[in-house]
Formats: structure tokens, sequence, C-alpha cells
């Protein structure tokens, strides 16, 4: 019912805002992205684009991605799993580390290479734009899906400052207190600087029944800092430097619950008191997603079989990560055009562990991952000035990136094994690439770009896998062996945009491009001479679009048709029967249809109502061999015939809406704002085995706020409600040995802000 209101007022309200008897009295400002390498209007560019700016990022209280997928259709993000991972279109990453992003994020242009930096907090942030479908031209290689731009805040000539505290409360337990602040201005007559801190201390709303045993999910404090100087050399030259390091400590359990139980949850509670867990606390144990979790950090007893009885030690999930930047952006004008030079260096460390198999109720699975990047990137390139009939952007692009992983796992399984499992593997990669994109002018309607991308890159994987002892270092046996494998690949990603200027307010487009995301290696190995190397991943996109700027230019609407054909989709599935195992490996073709409709009407000068809906088909057309998957799906041979399921994290509709009300001078020249609105998400798979307990039925969420500005503008008080109803969401989930595994999207959250500016 909630979906068919929804949709019967998004039918109204647009057939309102196009009939001449419609109010429209507001105006609508300009939203200027760079989606095309050059500032814009987002009304002008031929691309599937949402933004959000700082101001509406304050408005929503947005503090990291997993805010702001709520808010943009098709674009899904989870920081629940070991992995973080971006879908768009249905398109992402898995739950592997061997697979790269199907959607690439750029901070400030730079590309961000690996998913493990998605888990810091958004920080002094000046807008986010989210481009949906392949975009291998301008942005390169894993941007199959489409691309998240990050822009970070500019030095200013004039002295500014401000700070930001907040604190909320969830329904729960726990909540989240942050306090950030920034400087900015002239150092001199040509330079000038801006420093951004922050603090974040954040207690998880997961309750811990067995108390006195563990901390109530995740206990975190996160630090940032980050310097960013622009030197005028001169008129013709600019220089920026940049210099961030983030960092963050957490004690306590991130994927959390346990969404099934294999033999119900009596079973699991004698496992639990042979564990040592109390009987009264053990009784607790239940595959319920209700924010309660089941985790022993203290003192354990091995599980049932020839070691029964004896002690493995305390373990307690953990995760600490260090990420830092260094960017020099060099610009420089001549009369032809802009030659850019951006020059990047990155790296991060972290060391986490976390439970399996039972996320800490019984120790039946512990692991730890330690891995450590460093990468090199550098980009060349040349923008043309606009012309009245052609200009052009030419590029040439390398990076130079290792990669460290140490995985390790302690199996203390009913009746064994009982030993310690290593996993240590290197990555080292480089690409090289040349990209250029033409736009031309055919006439004063009809504009043509086209673009193309050759990259070609090399990897070299080196894996071993051997055994010790449980919780020691004494050698048991070799496994396999050492083992070095390289790989060079080369491909050429086209793209052809025709734009059209039906009139001075509506634009058509349509678009075909060619996205990559590259091959590489399974980092799960079974034997000396099986087969690890998977192939890349290719995507065929048509789109066609119309965007139009209606009513005195008081609403923009947008909309999006795609159609997408994937071959060699790269997915990972757990090996059947294990409780860590997973086979990579191209497994499916797949096609993705769908329309994407998005608008903004200034009804008012003081009211604005907008929204967007998303309907997608993201089916695989054949995958024949998954590792493990429900009885249903077997086929006469016994093994997993997936075609024509759903994609994961690929929900057949999602859509918001919301009203933004400003009234001036309300009481004592105090402005008064508010704003409220409404999130459907249609049901979804979070994970290809296609188990009940890697469901997510389709749900609403609402949220509200409320805001004061003073009459200065400088000093502005929000109380933010996130999730007012207190949905039970599952963010991720995935089977686990016999059970099934999840992270639940945070309870109702009430937050009170108050920023400062200068």
């Amino acid at each position: 019912m909630k979906l068919q209101f929804s949709k019967r007022a998004l039918a109204c309200c647009i057939a309102a805002a196009l009939s001449g008897n419609a109010l429209a009295q507001g105006t609508i400002d300009e939203v200027v992205v760079t989606a095309t390498k050059r500032a814009e209007n987002i009304q002008d560019v031929p691309v599937s684009v949402a933004a959000v700016s700082s101001a509406d990022m304050e408005k929503m209280g947005l503090v990291d991605m997993e805010d702001l997928s709520l808010l943009v259709p098709n674009f899904e993000i989870n920081s629940g799993s070991i992995l973080p991972n971006l879908y768009i279109r249905g398109l992402g990453g898995g739950t592997t580390h061997s697979i790269e992003q199907s959607a690439g994020r750029f901070v400030d242009e730079v590309y961000i290479s690996r998913a493990a930096i998605n888990f810091h907090p958004f920080m002094d942030v000046a807008g986010v734009e989210v481009l949906r479908g392949p975009q291998g031209t301008l942005f390169g290689k894993n941007t199959a899906a489409g691309a998240l731009i990050i822009r970070t805040a500019d030095p200013t000539d004039e002295l500014e400052y401000g700070f930001d505290v907040s604190t909320s409360q969830y329904s729960t337990t726990g909540g989240q207190t942050e306090v950030s602040g920034f400087v900015s201005g002239s150092l001199s007559d040509n330079v000038s600087a801006r420093f951004t801190a922050l603090y974040r201390d954040w207690d998880s709303f997961y309750i811990n029944t067995y108390e006195g045993l563990g901390p109530d999910g995740t206990q975190r404090e996160d630090y940032g800092a980050r310097l960013k100087v622009r030197w005028d050399v001169s008129d013709q030259m600019v220089v920026n430097f940049k210099a961030e390091h983030m960092e963050y400590d957490s004690l306590g359990a991130d994927t959390a619950e346990i969404s099934g139980l294999a033999g119900g949850p009596a079973t699991w509670q004698g496992l639990a008191i042979n564990s040592g867990v109390a009987p009264d606390l053990a009784a607790t144990v239940n595959a319920e997603l209700d924010w309660r979790i089941h985790v022993n950090c203290g003192e354990a007893q091995s599980a049932p079989g020839p070691q029964a009885g004896q002690s493995i030690g305390s373990f307690c999930p953990s995760r600490d990560q260090e990420t830092d930047n260094l960017t020099v952006d060099l610009e420089y004008d001549f009369d032809a055009g802009t030659f850019k030079s951006i020059t990047a260096y990155q790296t991060y460390d972290y060391d986490h562990r976390f439970h399996g198999a039972d996320q800490g109720a019984v120790n039946l699975f512990r692991a730890r991952r330690q891995e450590s990047y460093d990468g090199f990137t550098q980009e060349f390139r040349f923008t043309s000035a606009e012309n009245d009939t052609l200009d052009y952007i030419v590029g040439l692009y390398y990076e130079d990136s290792d990669l460290a992983r140490e995985q390790t796992s302690d199996l203390n399984l009913p009746g064994g094994p009982f030993f310690r499992e290593e996993e240590p593997w290197t990555q080292d990669t480089q690409t090289l690439a040349i990209f250029g994109q033409a736009r031309w002018y055919v006439s004063d309607r009809v504009t043509a770009l086209i673009g193309g991308r050759f990259s070609s890159e090399d990897k070299d994987f080196e894996f071993r896998r051997f055994f010790t002892e449980y919780g020691g270092d004494t050698f048991l046996f070799d496994d396999i062996l050492p083992r070095a494998e390289s790989r060079t690949e080369d491909k050429f990603t086209p793209s052809l945009t025709v734009q059209f200027d039906a009139t001075d307010n509506i634009m058509l487009f349509g678009t075909y491009a060619q996205g990559h995301k590259t091959g590489g290696f399974s980092d799960r190995v079974d034997t000396q001479d099986g087969p690890i190397e998977f192939d890349e991943e290719t995507v065929d996109s048509f789109e066609f679009g119309m965007k139009s700027t209606l009513l005195d230019g008081s609403l923009n609407l947008n909309v999006t048709l795609f159609t997408m054909d994937v071959e060699g989709l790269q997915l990972a599935t757990q090996v059947e029967g294990t409780v860590a195992d997973f086979a990579v490996g191209n497994a499916a073709d797949s096609s993705v249809d769908g329309l994407e409709l998005e608008w903004f009407w200034a009804l008012t000068d003081e009211l604005t109502f907008g929204g967007n809906f998303a309907y997608t088909d993201a089916t695989y057309d054949e995958f024949v061999g998954a590792g493990s998957c429900p009885a249903e799906f077997l086929n006469a041979s016994g093994v997993c015939d997936l075609a024509g399921q759903p994609l994961q994290f690929a929900p057949e509709t999602k859509g918001s809406l919301f009203f933004d009300y400003d009234l001036i001078d309300a009481f004592g020249g105090w402005d008064l704002g508010m704003r409220a609105d409404v999130t459907h998400t249609g049901s979804q798979f979070t994970d290809i085995s296609y188990f009940p307990g890697t469901f997510q039925p389709s749900v609403e969420t609402y949220n509200a706020g409320v805001r004061l500005v003073a009459p200065s503008d400088n000093i502005t008080i929000q109380l933010l409600g996130k999730n007012l109803t207190d949905e039970r969401i599952l963010a991720w989930g995935v089977p686990s040995g016999p059970n099934f595994l999840a992270a639940m999207a945070p309870p109702r959250e009430v937050q009170l802000r108050v920023g400062l500016r200068f």
C-alpha cells in the first residue's frame, strides 16, 4: 500500500507540475557538476548524474556514503560487511578482496583504487556526484557501473572558520558524537590555505546479550586532518597541494548478527555452553534480526571433538586503519586551453579481527586480515578552450600500486578441523592509459561527443597457503607451495553521445558507452594447479534521456532509460560445505534494464518538493555453477542454475520524496527550516546464494529535521531524526558454514547538531 501511494503521489505531482494551472513561483539554484571534466550546469550534462551539495548534506545529516545511498536511486553501499561495497544499477564488487570495484570512487579527481578506504566518514565535503552507467572514457578502468565523485572544500581568499558539533542516540543503545572544524584564508598575496580536522566517537547500536563478555557492537573512534594549499604562481599557473591523514580504531563486532542457525537455537545454545558461556547467557542465542548479538570476547573452549575442553584463549573483533593521501594538482592556462597535472600518492594499513560461522557466540571461526597498500598515480590532461564548432579533452594516465595481504583463519569446528590456516598474498599492478573525447557542435541544437580510452595493465600475483597449530606458529603441513602468476590486459572502451536541444529548456540525449573492469586472481586457492585467474568484465550500455527545466525555471524534471549487457560478470561464491572458502570467476552474463526519474520543484521561494524513482530489472541471463543455493535452483545435474534471478543489491524499485520549507524571519530574526523525506527500497537479495537469510523485503524509511538559523547566518541548530519508525533492515547477509551471518542498518537515531561559521 505504501508503494502504491507513493506511485500515485508521484504521478499526481508530475501531472500538476506539467499543467498550466500549477503554482510555480520559486526559482532553482544552478547545480554545477564535473561529470564531463568541465564545470557545467547539471541540466546541460548528457549524463545520468545525481548531485548532493554540502548544504543538502548538512540539512539531512549525511555523515558517510551509507547515508548517501538512501537518497540516490540505483546507488547502494553497505559498510556492514567485511569489505564495503558500492553498487550502481546492480553492479558491484562482491564479498571478496580479489575483485576490483565496479563503481570507481574519485576524491578531488584522484582515483581511490581500494574499497577499504570507503570506511572513512565524510570530512569537509563540498559536494558529491553519482554518475550512473559506464564512465570508461574520462574516468578510466573499474567504472563499469558508474563513478562516485567527491569534492572537498577549497581554500578561500577571505578568512573563514567554523565548527560543527553533533550528538545522537539510537533507540537501542549507543550513539555518535562528532566534532569538526576548519579555518581557511590567505597566507600571502598569492597563497591561501584550508585546514580541516574531525573527531568522531561512535558506540554501535547492537546490544550484546553476553553481558560482561564483550562490548555492545562496535566502539569506534575516528580522527582526520587535511591541509589544502593553493598557490597562484602567476596569472596562468596555479598549484594545489593536499595532505590528508585519516584513521580509526574500533573494538567490537561490526557484522554482528546471526540470521539463520543450522539445527535451531537449541543446538547453538548448547555449543555456547560448551565454549564456556554461562547457561543464562547462552539461552539468548537466536536468529532474529533485532539489533541483538551474541559475542564472547572472553576465554573460550574448543568445540566438541578431539580437542574438546581445551582453552583457545580470548578473542575480540576489532579493526584499526590508517590512510594517507598526498596530492599535487598543477593547472596552467594557455590561449588554446588548460593543461592539468595531477600527481597523487595514497597508502593505507589496516588490521582487522572478526568472527565467522557464529559471529562469536561459540568462537568456531576466528579471522585476522592485515592489509597494506601503496599507490602512485599520475594524470596529464589537456582541456581545450570551448569552441563554437569543436573542443576536446585528451589525457594520459599512469598507476603503480603494491598490495600485501595476510589472511589468518583459526578453525575450531565440531569434530575438526582444529588448526590455523595462513594465506598470505601480494599483488603488484601497473596501468597505462591514453584517453580523449571530442565535442562537435553539429548544429545550433545538435552536439556529438565521441570518446575512447585505451588502457594496458600488468598484474603480478604471489600466493601461498599453509597450516600451523591452532593459535600458534608450529608448522603442520603445506597445502599449496608458493605460486606466482602474471597477466597482461589491453582494452579499448569507446563512447558516443548525441545531444539534441529540443528547446531552450528541454535537452534530449542518447549514449552508447562501454565499461570495463579488470581481471585478476582469486585470493582463495584450493589446489596447487587449479585455476585461479579470472578475466575482465565488460558492460555495453545504451541510454536515452531527457533533462528539462519547466514552469519558468521552477521545475527540473529528468528522465533516463537504460539497457546494459554484462559479459563475464565477476562473482565470488562460497564453496559449499566450507566456512570461508570462495570460488572467484567469470560466472555469468547478465542484463540490466531500467528507468531513472528525478525532479526538483520550487513551489514557492520557501517551499521545495523533490524526489526520485528508479525501476531496475537486473537479472542473470545465464549462471550455472554457483557454489551453493536452495534446492529449488538446482538443475537436473544437481548444479545451481540461477538464470533469471536478480542481481544482489538490485531492488526492482527505489525512490524517495522530500519537502523542504524555509521560513525567513520566523521569530526574532531567526529563520526556521523543516525537511521531511520518505524513502522506498524494494525487496532485494544481499548475497548470490539466494537463501532466505540473505533476503531483505521492501521497506520504507522516514526521516525528518528542523533547523534554526541565526539572523547573521553564523549559527545553525538542527534536530534530526533518521529511520523514525525503527524499521529492521538487513544491510548485508551471507552464508558462512552452517549458518547465515548478517549486519543491520541502524535503528531510529535522533541527532542534535550545532554549526558555527565566522
